[in-house]
């Protein structure tokens, strides 16, 4: 019994960090178009979950433009997932109120459900692959730098995936 108390305590961290996949949508943008989430599993994808009503989510927003702002041209895509916020046309008065840059996707109550979103803001991090990386809930000292680390760290992964794979 010891030996495998021992065993899972030694694995668990390495457990507790393997990607998990995402559940699939297919959402509306703004502008009417539909974005899947199958058009972003080769990408690194911030997702954050807000809702118009949620003052700690706006306070975010200047943080999610310079994400958006610093590592679009490297391939990762910033998207804000409006829920609980009413109509496209009133989360967009929004948006432009608030000078947001990033995409806008307008979601409902099954995909704060297939998410398992109980609380605003809830950001997560995705891999390549629509695996889920990290997830952050609530708001932080130190959210946004740990969310550009976790860029980072996927990033070089990937590169180093990419030069790994031309060696061969």
């Amino acid at each position: 019994m010891r030996v495998l108390v021992l065993i899972c305590f030694l694995f668990a961290p390495a457990i507790a960090q393997q990607p998990v996949p995402l559940r699939e949508f297919s959402l509306p943008k703004l502008d009417g178009q539909t974005l899947r989430s199958d058009d972003l599993k080769d990408q690194i994808v911030v997702l954050d979950f807000w809702a118009t009503w949620c003052e700690n989510c706006i306070s975010e927003i200047p943080e999610f433009n310079k994400l958006e702002t610093d590592y679009s041209a490297r391939g990762v895509s910033v998207i804000g997932l409006a829920v609980q916020s009413g109509w496209a046309s009133d989360i967009q008065k929004f948006v432009k109120q608030y000078n947001m840059r990033y995409t806008i996707l307008v979601g409902n109550d099954d995909t704060v459900s297939d998410f398992g979103v109980i609380s605003f803001p809830n950001t997560y991090v995705v891999g390549p692959g629509w695996k889920l990386y990290k997830k952050y809930s609530g708001v932080s000292e130190t959210k946004a730098t740990d969310i550009r680390r976790d860029i980072e760290t996927l990033l070089n992964a990937k590169h180093s995936t990419k030069r790994s794979e031309g060696h061969q």
